[in-house]
């Protein structure tokens, strides 16, 4: 019995370079049945069964895989503290969403002034208001300065920056809606657009919810900026998937469907807003009073 445990092992768990090899082979090899006429001949199924196999044996290797990465991300002192520094993780997401925005608020502005564009004007404006408000939460982050009372007057100070933030997307909302403004993506570039944005709306309410939980005002704001963020990337991608996918829609549909979400989107932001600005007087009023 020995014996066949050993072969079995080595047959599910092979060297590395053996498990790369099979993969790709398994990958190849699916690509040529389905991008020709061979999916129905009997090659087909021994190519279904020998890509069962290497996902048999990718996955028996993942768990080592897992387990190595955490070791090299460990054995790196910058790396260790991103992992395990929630502030400085946070800081470093912030420094990078700034400098993403910024680009796209440079480049719309730009643009608005050489075409006397007031949609991209409008887009451009959003931008700008995200840095601005990153800008803030950094400025706190990097004081180092973790008062709980500090904290959370800056948490209503970012509530209070939705409002005006809410105000710019209600202008962009109707151009997108009255006036057919909106973003088109060439070929399938728009499927790994969608994948992006529901990944960042998913991550954004599951990081909404935890760090609230851990009650840090100044992660919480920077993970509800995310959020509102990742909503307006979502109202975007309808536009772009109904110009992308819509020329046999109805237009009063499209009009209907547009208008549903991107009332919807300003709605939550402005209530997020609001629960903001009331969660964080609510706490000050609480902290005063105790300190009575």
């Amino acid at each position: 019995m020995e014996p066949f445990k050993r072969a079995l092992l080595r047959f599910l768990r092979p060297k590395t370079i053996w498990i790369v090899l099979l993969t790709i082979a398994a990958a190849v090899s699916l690509v040529f049945i389905f991008t020709t006429t061979w999916y129905e001949t009997p090659a087909a199924y021994i190519v279904y069964v020998f890509s069962a196999y290497a996902m048999v044996v990718l996955a028996f290797r993942v768990p080592k895989l897992v387990k190595e990465a955490k070791e090299l991300i460990h054995s790196n002192q910058h790396s260790r503290r991103y992992v395990t520094d929630t502030p400085f993780r946070t800081m470093i997401s912030l420094y990078f969403s700034l400098a993403v925005n910024l680009v796209f608020a440079i480049f719309k502005l730009v643009t608005a002034i050489i075409y006397g564009s007031f949609w991209f004007g409008a887009v451009g404006v959003y931008y700008i208001i995200l840095c601005v408000v990153r800008v803030f939460l950094l400025r706190h982050l990097r004081s180092g300065d973790y008062d709980l009372q500090q904290e959370l007057r800056a948490f209503r100070n970012c509530g209070i920056f939705l409002f005006v933030l809410n105000i710019t997307l209600t202008g962009v909302a109707y151009q997108m809606v009255h006036q057919g403004m909106g973003y088109e993506y060439p070929g399938t570039m728009i499927y790994a657009v969608a994948s992006y944005a529901f990944y960042c709306l998913t991550m954004s309410i599951i990081n909404t919810a935890k760090y609230r939980k851990l009650d840090a005002p100044l992660l919480s704001a920077s993970k509800a900026i995310n959020l509102a963020t990742a909503l307006v990337a979502i109202f975007t991608l309808q536009t772009a998937m109904f110009a992308a996918f819509g020329a046999d829609m109805d237009e009063r549909m499209k009009f209907i469907m547009n208008t549903a979400t991107g009332s919807a989107v300003c709605l939550i932001i402005f209530v997020m807003g609001v629960l903001m600005v009331v969660r964080a007087n609510r706490k000050l009023k609480s902290i005063k009073a105790e300190n009575k």
